[in-house]
């Protein structure tokens, strides 16, 4: 009996050991292996982040000025084109027809032009005749007054002679003025305002016509790339529709939409560190064009930003984000950009009391590199985690890591 009561014993006092050390080593082990920082003050430079796309500079579409058929497509998407080159070939029988009746219209104004104008002339020439048959009458006149004067008895056959003469002269002077009278009074000089008018607008309806024959040929208004065909032959080209589009990706825009209040902080010459997405280098530029009037379909203002593209590396519509340089802050406090967490968009990081940890929203500024400035929420020189935080919550224990 003595036996079963002392074994009965040893296993009571056994069992208490082995609860003693789990015990222990389990409250070694719920403390968590952290690393921290000092919340520190410096200075930071101050920066606006912005997110857009990569755009040409210069993109083209060219549309067509009816609905005409494609003849034929000289070019594919991504050819490099000079300024001037053929792109497509329209149907231009139409244009053609409408080019010569034009021309014919305008001939035919001009040449009406050419033969009244010759009217006229022919009518100031009878003018002027008319003028020197009134001088001529009037000498005629005077000669034979003159005549009768010098009448004498002995030479008054000679006289005579002369004073019919003269009065025959009279006569046909007479007889010459009154039938240049008679057609001077029944036809005057033509207007060729009017005419001229016409010639004018027959002038604009050629021009218009050639433009139209000339548009069924288009060409690249730049140097570029094509960038869109949406075209094939035999295919009715809507008016209003782009049938190609050359972009010019040699200089791209970094191109980014900021609200009312990034706006008010931007100005051209900014420096900037564009971020492009499949880029492993990032670029270094500045701001270049802010737009003074929002857009009203987003609410927002346009940003540019200008890129160099020699290589043809860059492509239109790749994601750029832009880290924008705006001012230095002195005495700014300072925390580890890995010490801090979000939850539902608000920043918090844990402050480290003692051995254990405290969850603190924080109010956050700019970001430089790998720090935050701080607004609110944290004091010079708390202790935040920096590795670990991600297991941790509010009155966690923790182990700091030694060096």
């Amino acid at each position: 009996m003595k036996p079963l009561i002392f074994a009965f014993v040893l296993m009571l006092l056994l069992q208490g050991c082995a609860t003693d050390d789990i015990t222990s080593e389990d409250v070694e082990s719920q403390r968590l292996l952290v690393e921290t920082e000092q919340i520190s003050t410096g200075s930071i430079q101050q920066t606006l982040e912005l997110s857009g796309q990569l755009l040409p500079r210069d993109q083209v579409p060219l549309f067509t000025g009816g609905p005409l058929e494609v003849m034929d497509i000289h070019v594919e998407i991504g050819q490099a084109v000079e300024r001037g080159d053929l792109l497509l070939t329209l149907n231009d029988e139409e244009a053609r027809r409408q080019v010569s009746q034009a021309r014919q219209a305008l001939e035919q104004l001009e040449q009406s032009l050419v033969q009244v104008n010759n009217l006229n002339r022919s009518i100031e020439q009878n003018v002027s005749n008319m003028s020197e048959l009134e001088k001529e009458l009037q000498q005629s006149i005077n000669r034979s007054r003159t005549l009768l004067e010098q009448i004498q008895t002995d030479n008054f056959e000679n006289s005579l002679a002369e004073i019919i003469q003269a009065s025959l002269d009279v006569s046909i002077r007479q007889t010459e003025l009154i039938q240049f009278a008679s057609v001077q009074g029944t036809t005057g000089p033509v207007n060729t305002l009017e005419l001229e008018m016409q010639i004018a607008q027959a002038e604009e309806a050629v021009r218009q016509s050639e433009r139209a024959l000339q548009a069924t040929r288009l060409t690249s208004p730049i140097s570029g790339v094509v960038s869109q065909l949406d075209v094939s032959v035999g295919q009715v080209a809507a008016p209003s529709i782009p049938l190609v589009t050359v972009a010019n990706l040699v200089t791209m825009n970094a191109t980014f939409s900021a609200s009312s209040f990034e706006v008010n902080q931007l100005e051209p010459g900014l420096k900037t560190e564009l971020s492009i997405m499949g880029v492993e280098e990032t670029i270094t530029s500045e701001v270049s064009t802010i737009s003074p009037v929002v857009n009203p379909q987003t609410n927002s203002f346009t940003v540019q930003i200008p890129i160099d593209n020699d290589s043809m590396n860059l492509k239109g519509g790749m994601r750029a984000t832009a880290l924008i340089d705006l001012q230095t802050i002195e005495d700014a406090l300072l925390i580890p950009a890995n010490a801090v967490l979000y939850q539902d968009g608000v920043p918090y990081t844990f402050v480290v009391q003692n051995e254990e940890v405290k969850r603190q929203e924080i109010d956050l500024g700019s970001r430089s590199g790998d720090f935050f400035e701080v607004l609110s929420g944290v004091s010079k020189n708390d202790i935040v985690v920096t590795t670990g935080k991600e297991r941790l919550t509010d009155g966690a224990e923790i182990t700091i890591r030694s060096e």
